[in-house]
């Protein structure tokens, strides 16, 4: 709800178009916005690509030694 949408003076309103203005308040409060959720959609992939991209620009910054260090320490094999 916006200020353009009220049109009539709240003291000049009866007590049941009170009543239905602030159930309506109430229900816009409740309704999901779909625009609101892609948007929120939208900043967790970004997130992810940021954490991403991180991750990638560490690996190409290892040299050949450390890459199979790595490698070893993901498969579990620690012996070496």
């Amino acid at each position: 709800m916006r200020l353009a949408d009220i049109t009539k003076d709240i003291s000049n309103m009866s007590d049941d178009e009170l009543r239905e203005f602030v159930r309506q308040i109430r229900h816009n409060k409740t309704v999901v916005r779909p625009a609101a959720v892609k948007r929120q959609e939208e900043v967790v992939k970004k997130e992810t690509n940021q954490q991403r991209n991180k991750v990638d620009k560490a690996i190409k910054n290892l040299s050949a030694e450390e890459k199979a260090d790595l490698i070893k320490l993901l498969k579990g094999d620690s012996n070496g």
